[in-house]
């Protein structure tokens, strides 16, 4: 049936009615908030014919009108054209004199009629994803308002998801989800769409039909079933939130709740604490329970014990945390409710820890987003380290991340925040970031590390607040006691590229007093970093026959010489050998010419020479016992090959060191014994 605008824009108002009458429910708010539930009276508003040119934008209006709250209540049938009939309540206070505001929707969402709660019509225009309200007074600095803007439409998918609705396809649930970071909020509700203008609370009522459930941030105030079967979920959270983590996750769900108790180690820091840990998982799946001891969203609550040891009480105690199942393959922290399509442990970890880095403490702009991701993704190593089922996880994601990052382009701070896709590059915000706080943990060590972390969530002009790098920079600083300007400028803010070291050594001294020289060089190009000089702490690894050492040298020059006294002379050196750097690889270039004697009774040959596969080492019987030390050196000196034989060992040995990816030439082998020597030369061939 063909119907005109007229008659359409009628059925639409009676719909609305109804649609507003179904949410009758009356519950008080604090004296902060108290926007109550009331019923919307249709009445056509006054459409502008052209938008206001008054400077008012919505990336103004965080300085213009500080929203405090928003009850946003919506109608939703995946099945139904339009799927969307909504109202959003917004609440706030004016921050100057105010004419008219601006907030975002899309347009491919239509705006019904906009009207203050305390009834009366305000005239408004939707043009280029903008609502603009006239107001019918001039709002005065520090005055209250509200009003409702009642919308309907077919939210469109964008981004990383923004609206998801999914119904009867093969081999999929019935569902709808919202992921809105960083631009999709406007594409399903209309808002303030700024990451720095947190309302103080958010309330969402949402009616859906049976048997979907509906799981959003908050606790549940309430349920309520319809005559028709569809029920009303209703959700309320009342801690500060940024819009784009508020959240809806609908579908055919299983419920599973778990309780997280403080333990008692952490109840003498923090005090006690429990609350729920909720989950709500696609029917009859195993995202619950997991598939492996690492897998499973009900590892979140003893995650969370390593987390509030690390970083100071869970942010949302008096609420709840939990998980939804959602058809993108990632997760999304949303507050208080995660956003899940995987169920490995390291996802899990990921988005827990991002509710303290992300939603209590919010990046004032996308160009900071390094602070969400680079921290949650540091967090995954913090539960790594507290399990020994972990261990296998945390040594291959941990090299796959320090692989990513050296691929890291540009600064970490951002400088484009609209290419959505650069934005959220993995090797850059997730994986560079997670090395530039793996490197102050270096520096200064776990003890200080961890009260950084803490004092950076719970300092009180931070939290539940917007935060900036330079925030983080002046709680490290405080903390450590030591200036971390010049590091934050080559790592995060202007730097680009990283560090290679070249490292030449060789033992000096005497037999009495024995020394190692070691020559650290910085042999980065121009072309690939920015930075001539990375001023770091190095961490030098020594060898000896009876001992290994690790001494930490200050490194802030092009060429710099360390003479190291030790008790015996070095059989080999190496830098930063636990990766404590974002660094390219090290080469490493040896003196033979070492003042070191030839023992009589060590004796090996090299066969066949030449070669074209591995080099095989025959060694005649060894009387002493002792172990051997093996080094193989290309014609430049660098280091290319290590082996050490087990001690005891007396008769004759055969030993096979692995030539793959060595390119052809001559290769000097050194065999070491009580810091004694010998050596062979052999010929690799293809």
């Amino acid at each position: 049936m063909v119907q005109n605008e007229r008659s359409q824009r009628v059925i639409w108002l009676t719909m609305l009615v109804a649609f507003c009458g179904f949410f009758g429910l009356r519950i008080p708010f604090s004296a902060e908030v108290r926007a109550q539930d009331i019923p919307i009276t249709a009445h056509p508003s006054a459409r502008l014919t052209s938008q206001p040119r008054d400077g008012a934008g919505s990336s103004q209006l965080a300085n213009r009108f500080d929203v405090t709250f928003y009850h946003l209540t919506l109608n939703l049938n995946g099945l139904r054209n339009p799927i969307l009939l909504g109202r959003n309540r917004i609440v706030g206070r004016a921050l100057t004199d105010l004419d008219s505001l601006q907030f975002d929707l899309s347009n491919n969402l239509i705006v019904d009629f906009v009207s203050l709660t305390t009834g009366g019509a305000l005239a408004y225009s939707h043009q280029h994803d903008k609502v603009t309200v006239v107001l019918k007074t001039r709002l005065l600095k520090g005055s209250k308002l509200e009003l409702d803007l009642v919308y309907h439409g077919n939210p469109a998918s964008t981004g990383f998801g923004a609206f998801t609705n999914i119904q009867n396809v093969p081999g999929k649930p019935n569902t709808i989800w919202t992921l809105s970071e960083p631009y999709g909020s406007k594409e399903w509700w209309p808002l303030d769409d700024q990451l720095s203008d947190k309302s103080d609370s958010v309330r969402v009522t949402v009616r859906v039909p049976a048997p979907m459930k509906v799981a959003s941030n908050g606790v549940l105030l309430g349920k309520t079933t319809h005559i028709d079967g569809s029920s009303t979920f209703d959700w309320m959270h009342r801690y500060p939130i940024s819009p784009y983590l508020v959240s809806l996750a609908i579908g055919e769900y299983d419920e599973y709740t778990q309780t997280y108790t403080r333990p008692s180690h952490l109840v003498t820091e923090w005090g006690p604490g429990s609350f729920p840990v909720q989950h709500f998982a696609y029917r009859g799946s195993n995202a619950f329970q997991g598939i492996s001891p690492t897998s499973g969203w009900h590892l979140a609550a003893e995650m969370l014990a390593v987390f509030e040891d690390w970083m100071g009480p869970y942010p949302f105690e008096k609420e709840k945390y939990g998980h939804a199942h959602v058809t993108f393959k990632g997760g999304m922290e949303h507050q208080t409710i995660s956003s899940m399509g995987n169920i490995g442990a390291e996802l899990i970890a990921h988005e827990l820890a991002h509710q303290w880095f992300g939603d209590k403490l919010t990046p004032q702009s996308w160009s900071d987003l390094w602070l969400n991701e680079g921290f949650a993704t540091m967090s995954e190593f913090l539960v790594y380290e507290s399990d020994p089922k972990y261990a296998n996880m945390g040594r291959i994601l941990g090299n796959l991340y320090y692989q990513r990052a050296r691929l890291a382009r540009g600064t970490l701070v951002q400088q484009d925040t609209l290419d959505v896709a650069k934005l959220f590059d993995f090797s850059g915000v997730y994986a560079k970031g997670y090395m530039v706080l793996r490197m102050i943990r270096g520096i200064v060590g776990d003890d200080v590390f961890k009260q950084i972390l803490r004092t950076y969530t719970s300092t009180p002009s931070l939290k539940y607040a917007s935060v900036t790098t330079t925030d983080f920079q002046r709680i490290v600083e405080e903390v450590s006691g030591r200036s971390f300007q010049t590091f934050f400028d080559q790592w995060v803010y202007s730097g680009t590229g990283l560090p290679t070291y070249d490292v030449s050594w060789s033992n000096v001294g005497d037999g009495v007093n024995p020394q190692v020289r070691i020559e650290l060089k910085q042999i980065q190009q121009a072309d690939e970093s920015s930075v001539s000089v990375f001023e770091m702490p190095v961490w030098l690894e020594i060898e000896t026959t009876g001992k290994t050492y690790r001494i930490r040298v200050e490194n802030n020059q092009r060429s710099q010489v360390y003479t190291i006294d030790l008790p015996e002379s070095a059989l080999s050196v190496r830098v930063d050998p636990e990766k404590w750097i974002l660094r390219g690889d090290s080469p490493t270039h040896v003196a033979l010419d070492e003042p070191i004697s030839v023992p009589s009774d060590l004796s090996f040959s090299v066969y066949p020479n030449p070669t074209k596969g591995p080099i095989n080492l025959h060694f005649e019987p060894n009387p002493s016992g002792e172990s051997v030390n093996i080094t193989v050196y290309d014609l430049l000196g660098r280091l290319v090959r290590t082996h050490r034989t087990n001690p005891g060992w007396r008769g004759e040995m055969d030993i096979t060191l692995d030539g793959q990816g060595l390119p052809p030439g001559m290769y000097t082998i050194r065999a070491v014994q009580n810091g004694h020597f010998r050596s062979k030369s052999v010929i690799l061939t293809r």
